[in-house]
């Protein structure tokens, strides 16, 4: 049962043009919510998305603090641009984006009945009208290559990347990627969890639905979800899918399995998890620099 394809959401290795977002919360917000301990023993039953808070959140930025390094780094790709002769106004994104973040509410499949009743299986994304790619692409070629580089020289892009993280304490990103990966999937081989599934797929059938696993139902090939269209028909089947996720059990069972998962690969690291912590206010005090006018 895997329902989440690649990097999980929320690490902060950035995107290839992190977008100028309003910038959200203030650096000491941002710094409380770095340095939080793991999360203690979850309820024993999840009622709401909004308790699906896991131990490896409180190492990873949040929308907000993504929305300020996002800013910063934007800021300095600018910089960078003009101090090469080209005048470049990298887009921003609405404020809202840093807000539609689904966080672990896709982490399970679709659980947000709310949310399957408006969008299906769709995310609920905000326009990308004016998005850093297509901005890109219409950049005449030599202004391109400055913001991409080559690899003997770098481009303004990584630059601001590593204008940001210029003296910060090294972590490994990639690795705690890599972990938030393997308890999810390690979590949906507890029994207790498969238990679950077994439950759900009872659940769908009663609902009038033949899949044999959630992510069946979410990669059925009548939903497009590369396309903004939604039927009626997608709508119907999200919503009694994250319905019978929350009936069965399927969504506290295996929560509490990938939180016990979490706590104890966070027990066993507790260097490597400082090292996160560290490296993530390291940055974002160095972004608030570049937005309150100081070059670094």
């Amino acid at each position: 049962m895997r329902l989440t394809r690649g990097r999980p959401a929320g690490l902060p290795t950035p995107p290839p043009l992190p977008l100028a977002l309003a910038l959200a919360g203030t650096l000491a917000s941002a710094a409380c919510a770095a340095s939080a301990p793991p999360a203690s023993t979850p309820p024993s039953r999840i009622g709401s998305v909004s308790e699906l808070v896991l131990p490896f959140d409180s190492y990873k930025p949040t929308p907000a603090q993504r929305a300020l390094l996002g800013r910063a780094h934007g800021m300095l790709v600018g910089r960078c641009m003009a101090e090469n002769g080209l005048d470049v106004s990298p887009p921003t994104e609405d404020a809202t984006a840093a807000t539609a973040d689904p966080g672990n509410a896709r982490r399970y499949g679709v659980v947000d009945t709310a949310a399957a009743r408006r969008h299906g299986y769709h995310l609920d994304r905000p326009s990308s009208r004016g998005s850093s790619a297509a901005w890109a692409a219409g950049l005449p070629k030599p202004a391109r290559l400055r913001l991409y580089g080559t690899a003997a020289d770098r481009g303004c892009l990584d630059r601001a990347s590593l204008a940001l993280d210029r003296g910060s304490r090294k972590a490994d990103w990639a690795w705690l990627a890599l972990q938030d990966s393997l308890t999810l999937d390690q979590a949906a081989k507890r029994p207790a969890v498969a238990a679950a599934e077994e439950r759900w797929r009872s659940c769908m059938t009663q609902e009038g639905y033949a899949y044999p696993d959630p992510e069946a139902a979410i990669a059925d090939r009548r939903w497009n979800l590369d396309g903004q269209k939604v039927t009626e028909e997608e709508k119907r089947t999200a919503t009694a899918d994250a319905m019978c996720k929350w009936a069965s059990g399927l969504v506290s069972t295996w929560y509490t399995a990938d939180a016990e998962l979490q706590r104890a690969v966070v027990r066993d690291n507790p260097e490597r998890f400082a090292r996160l912590r560290d490296n993530l206010l390291d940055r974002l005090g160095r972004a608030a620099q570049v937005l309150g006018g100081r070059r670094g």
